[in-house]
Order: structure tokens, then sequence, then C-alpha cells
């Protein structure tokens, strides 16, 4: 005991323990355990966010994979639709052709034939009306009528 009075430790020390005890019980449920409380509760919600958000992010990779194999599913079906259009009007425009030059070429065949026999028809016409013509041609030269 006698060093605990040399270094000046007397009777006031349990008075001092006993403030400290009541004023660190005081400030623990007071400040201590509600900040605590709040620090675990940040640190929770910042933890959990980050949670949420890596578990968002590779959720949005996940959808973004299954768009682009849709939409490149969905460009396949459109490009084999436009492809089938495509070669079903190649396929109509060439019969509308070949049906066009057909139905010309049998007009043009028909024309001819026509032509070719208005030709003959006016040649015959024609050589049927030659004596005449040369006789009248003979009498204007001749300058009297020599058709008797």
């Amino acid at each position: 005991m006698e060093l605990l009075t040399a270094l000046g430790v007397d009777s006031t020390l349990a008075i001092h323990l006993a403030c400290f005890l009541v004023s660190y019980l005081a400030l623990s449920h007071l400040i201590f355990k509600p900040y605590l409380r709040a620090y675990e509760e940040r640190e929770h919600r910042t933890i959990g966010n980050e949670e949420h958000a890596v578990r968002l992010i590779q959720e949005t990779a996940t959808l973004q994979t299954q768009y682009e194999q849709a939409a490149k599913g969905l460009n396949a079906q459109i490009k084999s639709a436009f492809d089938r259009s495509r070669t079903a009007a190649q396929k109509d425009y060439e019969n509308l052709v070949q049906t066009a030059r057909e139905q010309a070429q049998k007009t043009l065949e028909a024309s001819r034939e026509r032509l070719t026999k208005e030709i003959e028809a006016t040649r015959k016409a024609l050589a049927a009306e030659i004596p005449a013509v040369s006789a009248a041609i003979a009498s204007k030269l001749a300058g009297k009528d020599l058709s008797q």
C-alpha cells in the first residue's frame, strides 16, 4: 500500500472508478451503441447495395446476350422471308417478261403475215391495173388515144 500512497493513489480511487463506470455505461448506451448500430447498418447497406449492383449488372449482361441472340434470330427470319419474297418476285417478273415476249412475238408474226398478204393483194391489184396505166401513159406520150 505504501507504493500506492507513494504514487498518489488514495481513497478517491474508488470514487473515480465509480464515476468512470457510470460515465462509461451512460456513454455506451447513449452514444457508442447507437453509433455502432448505425455504422453496421450503413456498412450492411453499402455492401448489400454493391452486391445488388453486381447482381443487376450480371442480369443485364444476361438479358443483353438474350436480346442479341433474339435479334439475330429475328434478323435471320426477316432475311429469309425477304429472300423468299425476292425470289418469288423475280420468278413472277421473269414469267411476265416471257409471256410479254411470247405475245409480242405472236403479234409481230401476225402483223408480218397480214402485211405480206396485203402486199400480195396490192401487187395483184396493181398487176391488174398495169395494162390500163400503161395504155394511159402511152396515150399521153403519143398525144392521142391508143386504147382502141
